[in-house]
């Protein structure tokens, strides 16, 4: 045990209990979620604009917050929303896909596929948009890391039904394929701006790979 610690400094996660985790990522995305209400509310009560372009300035990902030094905006975007509709999204499916993964892989290794896959998801957003499209694109959200969870978990247990809104059941590994396509073609096409469309498959390619990793002992 004690050779395995030196090895990997990071193994003192295994003891964080799996409801830490998971109603701390919940938390988080709703503490962010209510500055950015906060920050709205002072710029359209108060006429006060400067706490709003903080906000975008530290929890969103794009070329030129992380060109201009603002590193952690890679990360720091992942737990950001503005809408309601986007975080219930979201969280709305963490909630019922990000348990069985958490159980499968503990603390350390979840934690470690959803952050790595907020991670890939930025960073492949900044550079399809940056470097292909050839603009600079803010974004937000949880989405990679949720697509990377929801990809690995397709991975293990293809049949399993997934409830799209908590209604239609469909098999993992086809809404896992279907949501691929469907955002890659969008990317493609510039369709549906609106969305990080890019971002959401780097996330789910993110969550595949993490499955073959360790699927193969890498």
């Amino acid at each position: 045990r004690g050779g395995e610690n030196k090895r990997n400094p990071f193994n003192f996660l295994d003891q964080i209990p799996e409801d830490v985790v998971f109603w701390g990522i919940i938390g988080l995305n709703g503490a962010v979620f209510i500055m950015w209400q906060l920050s709205r509310n002072r710029y359209e009560i108060e006429r006060d604009p400067g706490s709003y372009i903080w906000m975008q300035r530290n929890f969103t990902s794009s070329w030129s917050n992380f060109s201009s030094g603002r590193i952690w905006t890679a990360a720091t975007s992942m737990f950001s929303h503005q809408g309601f509709q986007h975080i219930l999204f979201n969280m709305f499916t963490f909630y019922f896909l990000a348990r069985p993964v958490l159980s499968i892989l503990g603390p350390r290794r979840f934690l470690s596929l959803y952050i790595g896959g907020g991670l890939v998801s930025s960073f492949g957003s900044m550079y399809w948009h940056n470097r292909i499209k050839h603009r600079d694109t803010s974004s937000l959200g949880a989405s990679g890391a949720v697509f990377s969870v929801n990809a690995f978990l397709a991975c293990v247990a293809p049949k399993m039904i997934f409830q799209i809104y908590g209604i239609i059941p469909v098999p993992a590994w086809l809404f896992v394929s279907g949501v691929f396509v469907f955002d890659t073609f969008s990317a493609m096409s510039d369709k549906r701006r609106e969305t990080d469309t890019a971002g959401h498959v780097a996330g789910i390619l993110a969550g595949i790979a993490y499955y073959l990793l360790k699927r193969f002992g890498l």
